[in-house]
């Protein structure tokens, strides 16, 4: 099975629930597709939640760091929710777990984009 996205909406703030392995392929080329959809409607704030994810590659990072200085250059965010496993490890060893604003809960993390999600 390849990668998988759904999103949903809570206030401004688009959640992407992300199920599956982030690969070089076409499971990456749908997540920057993704990501880049969502970056069209200015300023565009997106938290991708990573709890069901159990790979990534380079390819996968790079578009997480792509995206999130797109979004940020436009106005807008990307925040990081409840990478496990694997994907924390990366994540921490590449020091973007210090770089790309994470989360463990989902509550709190919609509360840091600019208050807009809080009085959803």
């Amino acid at each position: 099975m390849g990668l998988q996205i759904s999103a949903r909406k809570s206030g401004n703030v688009t959640i992407l629930d992300v199920w599956g392995r982030i690969l070089i392929g076409a499971d990456s080329d749908s997540f920057r597709a993704e990501l880049n959809k969502l970056a069209k409607s200015k300023p565009c704030d997106v938290l991708v939640n990573l709890a069901d994810v159990t790979q990534m590659d380079s390819t996968g990072i790079s578009t997480l760091v792509q995206s999130y200085v797109t979004l940020m250059r436009d106005g807008g965010s990307l925040k990081i929710l409840n990478p496990t496993g694997y994907v924390r490890v990366v994540l921490e060893v590449m020091g973007l777990d210090r770089c790309l604003p994470t989360y463990t809960d989902e509550r709190q993390a919609l509360a840091s984009f600019r208050g807009s999600a809080a009085q959803a």
